[in-house]
């Protein structure tokens, strides 16, 4: 359901929402990256290596990357068949790379294009084409883990095999929101026919959006300064330990930043955000070896709250909040929600379904009284 909020906190949270809605992934990068990963599966399985999706893509979190060269990054998981008797973590990483190097050197074209070239990272492989990159991390399953889904991973800097259970991590985020993500489903059920045709990567409830809001004010902020940006993982976990249910945007937000140290402990002397789906992972780990990364992190979070109580407090006018926010989240995207805002605004009252809900806000639902033409928030009229 689309609301046309009333009051002006409920008309900025529309307004925020609306902004991370344009830097949603466009259909057509998502399948293309999906055909990419499809087609690298089919490769990959034929030795035996299990290919998957992990991080934002699955979650429905990605948002658009900031520059306009920037690229979409798709996090995979590629899980060889093999005991961890039989291999060492050199090994696995060497072989995995073996395999994307003949992918790569063989590729024929198809359903997907030939990725440019690949690189190396610390944990993973990375396959480099036109406007995305997939990451690809080695991995084997964890026999000693009761979750089926458990795996452990490979890192030249550590002695030891690291653990993780991204697809545990998933099903834990949407429970934060589960209410949320039942309901979000049945809206979208209208158009795929039924909730249970609804691809999950597709649903979109405050928490996503929350996550979605965090992360592009952090590459904003964190422009010129990508070292110490704050990884998603951390962000995500913090923001879905610290999210009650709120469905206003601002709010939501708001009480998720001030919620977050409330969520850091200290373990022996250490910074730890532990991963809620694998005891063990702490995703606040680089804090413990670079002090200032943890110390821009909370200068970041203080910098977030300033501004949403900024907008709510702005009193000079609708140019002098867009302006506000087009600082936090990028003048073009902010531009583009405006437009999209005043068209679905003038398309509800044409077909007569703008009324006042209860509680004074404007919402597409059919109600008993009719509404004016409406005002964003002292500006003209959008008619």
């Amino acid at each position: 359901m689309t609301i046309l909020a009333e009051t002006k906190e409920e008309q900025i949270s529309q307004l925020i929402g609306a902004t991370i809605e344009q830097l949603d992934i466009t259909d057509a990068s998502f399948e293309a990256a999906e055909r990419c990963y499809h087609d690298l599966g089919s490769h990959l399985s034929e030795a035996s290596a299990e290919v998957y999706v992990q991080g934002s893509f699955l979650l429905g979190t990605v948002v658009r990357p900031h520059h306009s060269d920037g690229e979409y990054d798709l996090d995979l998981v590629s899980r060889l068949d093999v005991a961890k008797t039989s291999i060492t973590q050199q090994e696995l990483k060497d072989r995995i790379g073996s395999l994307l190097a003949t992918y790569h050197n063989d590729h024929d074209g198809g359903a997907c294009e030939s990725p440019k070239e690949i690189s190396e990272g610390r944990r993973s492989w990375c396959l480099h084409y036109d406007n995305f990159h997939m990451d690809v991390l080695p991995a084997i399953q964890d026999s000693a883990s009761a979750s089926v889904t458990a795996i452990e991973l490979t890192d030249r800097n550590l002695r030891l095999w690291q653990k993780s259970d991204p697809l545990a991590y998933v099903e834990w985020f949407r429970t934060q929101c589960a209410t949320q993500f039942e309901e979000e489903r049945v809206m979208l059920a209208k158009s795929f026919g039924s909730v249970e045709a609804v691809p999950k990567h597709r649903v979109r409830t405050p928490l996503h959006r929350v996550v979605q809001i965090l992360k592009r004010h952090r590459d904003i902020y964190f422009a010129d300064d990508l070292d110490d940006r704050p990884p998603s993982s951390l962000i995500t976990t913090l923001a879905g330990r610290s999210y009650q249910g709120e469905k206003d945007l601002v709010t939501a937000t708001l009480a998720a930043v001030q919620r977050m140290p409330n969520h850091v402990e200290r373990r022996g002397g250490q910074y730890w955000v532990e991963n809620p789906a694998c005891e063990g992972e702490n995703f606040a780990d680089k804090w413990n070896d670079y002090e200032a990364r943890r110390m821009k992190f909370e200068t970041w979070r203080a910098a977030v709250e300033e501004d949403l109580a900024g907008f709510v407090q702005e009193t000079n006018g609708v140019v002098a909040l867009h302006q506000r926010i087009a600082k936090a989240f990028g003048n073009e995207p902010v531009e583009e929600a405006v437009k999209a805002l005043g068209a679905r605004t003038n398309v509800a009252r044409e077909t007569g379904r703008v009324h006042f809900a209860s509680g004074g806000l404007l919402t597409t639902a059919v109600t008993a009284t009719a509404v004016p033409t409406h005002r964003f928030f002292g500006g003209e009229t959008t008619r």
